[in-house]
């Protein structure tokens, strides 16, 4: 049976797991296996994010909406650490430190300009 979801819980789903991922990605313990963790976890929330750009306009509170989406526009204009992961796994993946400076860079990144902070409470309003 197919079920049609309204748009509040299609983008509540969204955000969580663009949340759960983060989530991943913090409690990571910078370990060379780590870092493909990493890789996935962040191609997961930039394809969410790129959903959700698209999406935003489902949401009805009009001021949020033209925030979160100026929000993942700046992230994906400012940022992408696909090369530089990818770089990292096949040179230092050994090297615990590194690990750490590209995790926290991804981490400074969705926490620049409060993305993830938005995020977490536009989901908290649509729960």
């Amino acid at each position: 049976m197919f079920v049609i979801k309204s748009n509040n819980e299609y983008l509540s789903d969204i955000l969580k797991k663009i949340l759960n991922s983060y989530s991943i990605i913090e409690n990571l313990s910078d370990q060379p296996n780590d870092l493909e963790l990493l890789e996935i976890e962040l191609k997961k929330i930039n394809g969410f994010l790129l959903v959700l750009e698209k999406k935003v306009t489902l949401l009805t509170n009009s001021s949020v909406t033209k925030k979160l989406e100026n929000k993942i526009r700046l992230y994906f204009q400012n940022y992408d650490f696909s090369r530089e992961i990818i770089l990292l796994i096949d040179t230092y993946s050994n090297d615990n430190l590194r690990v750490r400076n590209i995790r926290n860079s991804v981490i400074n990144s969705l926490d620049d300009g409060k993305l993830m902070n938005i995020i977490h409470e536009v989901y908290q309003e649509l729960k």
